[in-house]
């Protein structure tokens, strides 16, 4: 049943400005056209506006006459993307939808004149509202206004069939229902545990995508472990899955096994962290179900950041990261106990570490990992050592801007010992970077004269490369 409510749309933002001039120039066409989705959510709950789709009945060649600046990104499906004031708009047909062979997309679409037909082939009820900024209202027909007010997350019809069309549905529900700190309806909570296995049929990159949100968010934890309340976890990331049960020593876990250890180090984001230090955190022991032994009642994960790098590489390639992301996450979980070494290092040493590109996410994740390590009184130790001792050595980077210019740039490399570009210049640079630290070079002259002195050697050390 239609419902209506009055909403006075507060956002004066340039994205505003641009939906707006969008409708009035449908609607002086005599389209219809709607604010949709997530943007008309968004602002019932008073929450920043990032992106405003815009549904019509105008068909996609109707659109594209009407405008001067388009790109048919979806238009087999509806959707023509309107540029408007510099910002890019999905201006989508009301539209009807045909089987899903795929689990993912429709065979086929039929281009209608209802709104309410379109609204009622959407996912989730508060994401099928619309908003018409001229009679200042919200507009419902699927019940979204009543679970907006119920912070419940809700699919359009039934759930199973919502489900069936598009696995993806299952991980945007939970994405949704973490971001927006909902929960899901317990018909779409049975739905999605009798389907959940049919998320192996959605591509690695869209997964990823979802995924990606849910670290992204202000509290990762709360969708992750929502993703194992409804039986998600074990098909996207089964290497987390396996942590529950691993027992560690209380002594030094009582916040208990390693599963609920990452959770609660997961939780230790700060919005400075990026992607990939989330990521690492997440996967920071994911090596120790495979390196648990116990001997004399002790228990010990002997080289499980080695085994966890590896697992780590292995959990990126399979859901698609970029190379870069891998690398580092994988780096990430390799050194993160480096910092408890800090204090015993040579000075040349810590500096070499700080150096590093990563150094200042390796003490994020090195700070996660120790809050997330309580001790038997339930409190994690105040300001550990590691970081402490961290800290230090980006202060004396700070205080010593020269140790971050490299000595010899590749090029001059290149041109004193006649090599082409290639792995050994790298490697070359690094042995300079450390010849450095240790005060062995101190000058750019010094560098070149030892170049040229141990040409020879240089060539036989990296002639594998």
């Amino acid at each position: 049943m239609k419902q209506a409510k009055k909403l006075v749309w507060t956002d004066k933002s340039a994205l505003t400005r641009g939906a707006l001039d969008i409708v009035k120039k449908l609607r002086g066409a005599n389209h219809q056209a709607f604010f949709a989705g997530g943007a008309v959510r968004d602002a019932i709950l008073k929450r920043p506006i990032k992106e405003i789709d815009i549904t019509t009945s105008a068909t996609p060649d109707q659109v594209k006459q009407l405008f001067t600046k388009t790109i048919p990104t979806g238009e087999k499906h509806g959707t023509i993307t309107v540029r408007s004031g510099g910002i890019n708009y999905e201006v989508t047909t009301f539209r009807s939808e045909g089987e899903y062979l795929d689990k993912r997309r429709p065979s086929s679409v039929k281009f209608i004149e209802s709104a309410e037909q379109d609204a009622k082939r959407r996912d989730f009820t508060v994401n099928a509202l619309f908003y018409d900024p001229a009679a200042h209202q919200v507009i419902d027909f699927v019940g979204g206004l009543a679970d907006l007010k119920k912070k419940i997350l809700t699919m359009v019809g039934d759930p199973e069939e919502r489900i069936k069309e598009d696995a993806l549905r299952m991980l945007r529900a939970v994405r949704f229902a973490g971001t927006l700190r909902f929960e899901v309806s317990h018909p779409a909570i049975r739905a999605i545990r009798r389907h959940a296995k049919l998320i192996r049929k959605i591509s690695a990159e869209r997964v990823k995508q979802e995924l990606d949100k849910i670290m992204l968010s202000k509290n990762p934890g709360l969708g992750l472990g929502l993703l194992d309340v409804v039986g998600l976890l074990e098909y996207i990331l089964p290497e987390v899955k396996v942590m529950m049960g691993v027992t560690q020593p209380r002594n030094q876990h009582a916040e208990g096994d390693v599963y609920a250890h990452s959770m609660l180090a997961i939780e230790q984001v700060e919005p400075a962290d990026d992607l990939s230090t989330r990521y690492a955190i997440l996967f920071h022991d994911v090596g120790k179900p495979l390196t648990r032994q116990v001997h004399d009642e002790k228990i010990t994960f002997y080289n499980h950041t080695e085994i966890g790098a590896e697992m780590a590489k292995k959990i990126c390639r399979r859901l698609k990261f970029s190379k870069q992301e891998t690398q580092k996450i994988e780096w990430l979980v390799k050194t993160h106990l480096v910092p408890n070494d800090f204090d015993k290092m040579r000075p040349a040493t810590r500096l070499k570490w700080g150096l590093n590109a990563y150094f200042p996410d390796m003490l994020r994740v090195f700070r996660a990992d120790a809050a997330a390590s309580l001790r038997p009184s339930g409190k994690p130790e105040a300001n550990p050592r590691g970081y402490r001792e961290g800290l230090k050595i980006l202060g004396e980077l700070k205080s010593q801007p020269r140790l971050r210019k490299p000595i010899l740039s590749g090029r001059e490399v290149m041109r004193i010992l006649k090599i082409s570009e290639g792995p050994k210049v790298g490697s070359i640079l690094k042995l300079l970077e450390e010849k450095k630290l240790s005060a062995a070079i101190k000058t750019k002259i010094d560098a070149k004269k030892f170049l040229a002195k141990n040409r020879k050697m240089l060539d036989k050390k990296l002639s594998t490369l």
